[in-house]
């Protein structure tokens, strides 16, 4: 638990980017930022985080090749 805190308490910690990238419609965000979303979400074991990334990173995809 004291490694979730000390990721809270520095600014640059992956939860932190997680947040600041989380903090905005997903839907709006390039799709660097979803790959980094799901790349951070990986990292920190957020499952649900890291396949709602995914779900838009597909349709995205998917958007872009019609």
């Amino acid at each position: 638990m004291s490694g979730l805190k000390n990721q809270e308490s520095n600014p640059n910690s992956e939860l932190n980017q997680l947040k600041a990238l989380l903090d905005q419609p997903t839907e709006d965000l390039p799709l660097i930022s979803l790959y980094r979303i799901r790349y951070l979400a990986t990292e920190l074991s957020m499952e649900a985080v890291v396949t709602h990334a995914q779900q838009i990173i597909d349709k995205r995809k998917l958007a872009m090749s019609e």
